[in-house]
């Protein structure tokens, strides 16, 4: 049986944790491809293009033609297109070291008997730490005040000081409660804040067991004094978060969005803060990346701005492969599995058929 795994080139970084556990996958003949995108000096920007415009807009990684009797894929950023997959005789499971499932045709695998499994949660520790700390540090001034004393200065004064709030007794508003929603909601505890969620997919006894209470948007974003973005961007999703959102949220609120820039309108946001009506803002993710010189949201006194760094720590890479191998060998042994991003291919007769030679072949 052969487990391919396709590395980025320029990003070691990501493959050795990943060569670390395929190594652990007895029983597999692992081969290793690397893939790279030479016509662009910047890598992170084909990441953000695939994020954009889907796997289909990216050539098939060459290492696919290289390992047409590939049974297991695991790669990270690489484009995962249909047609990418119809380049394999027997393919029957992909793994995604990562969360974003952006770069895979997940619909186009599952027409085809493919399992696609990935590190759901993988950096949720990550997220939900840095967006409380995005919310300390725009509410608190906590980033401005250092850049004034690093370029000699000691501001006092800033655009919210006469609201500068306490967190207890705030209400803060999840829109989104997958996993890290609820870690949000978990580590807000903390605080003593009231929690509201807003979340189509969930009923109330999910969020009730984290002290919160399930609301529609409206209620969401014209009662909280923080609201922050936690769910994923879908074509549906796009732009949930508009101008008509927007204009409901108190003077005295604050925007945090460690999500995906595509879930709002930057447009109607920039407005808000450019005019005051909301207290600020702190984001981690931009319709373009890096943030261009000319940007307006540099000009503003109420953001806080990071560079997509809300999920980039050491424990979350090393954990990403782990959880994806770890899915994957329990797949194969029948379990249930948290990270199947189509739960559907459970009900294929050719996949559930090869699930079971493959366990005997593995000795799993």
């Amino acid at each position: 049986m052969k487990l391919t795994c396709i590395l980025e080139k320029r990003i070691p970084e990501i493959g050795e944790p990943i060569k670390r556990f395929a190594q652990d996958f007895k029983g597999a003949d692992c081969v290793y491809e690397l893939w790279d995108d030479p016509a662009e000096d910047d890598i992170s920007a084909v990441f953000r293009r695939i994020e954009i415009n889907g796997p289909d807009a990216e050539p098939i990684p060459e290492g696919f033609a290289k390992n047409p009797d590939t049974e297991i894929l695991v790669g990270s950023f690489c484009p995962f297109s249909g047609k990418g997959m119809d380049v394999f005789e027997r393919l029957r499971i992909i793994g995604v070291v990562r969360a974003g499932m952006e770069n895979i045709d997940v619909e186009a695998a599952t027409k085809r008997g493919i399992a696609v499994v990935n590190a759901a949660g993988r950096n949720a520790d990550a997220v939900s730490d840095f967006t409380i700390g995005m919310m300390l540090s725009e509410a608190r001034n906590i980033a401005r005040a250092h850049h004034s004393i690093m370029n000699g200065g000691w501001q006092l004064n800033f655009s919210n000081s006469a609201t500068v709030p306490d967190m207890r007794n705030k209400t803060v508003g999840l829109f989104g409660f997958g996993y890290i929603g609820k870690l949000m909601a978990e580590k807000l505890a903390g605080f003593h804040v009231k929690l509201l969620v807003f979340d189509p997919y969930i009923s109330e006894d999910v969020v009730e067991p984290f002290g919160g209470r399930l609301v529609d948007k409206e209620t969401l974003f014209s009662e909280s004094d923080f609201i922050s973005i936690h769910a994923r961007l879908t074509p549906e999703s796009r732009h949930a978060v508009g101008k008509s959102e927007i204009s409901l949220m108190k003077s005295t609120a604050y925007f945090i969005n460690t999500a995906r820039a595509g879930l709002v309108d930057y447009e109607a946001l920039y407005e808000a803060l450019e005019k005051h009506k909301i207290a600020g803002a702190a984001l981690d993710v931009f319709e373009e990346e890096p943030l261009t010189e000319n940007s307006a949201f540099r000009k503003l006194d109420n953001v806080t701005l990071t560079t997509h760094r809300a999920g980039a720590t050491l424990d979350a890479a090393l954990n990403s492969p782990r959880l994806v191998f770890e899915r994957i060998q329990n797949l194969i042994r029948g379990k249930e599995i948290t990270g199947l991003a189509n739960p559907e291919i459970l009900n294929n007769e050719s996949f559930e058929e090869w699930r079971k030679k493959a366990k005997l072949y593995l000795n799993l």
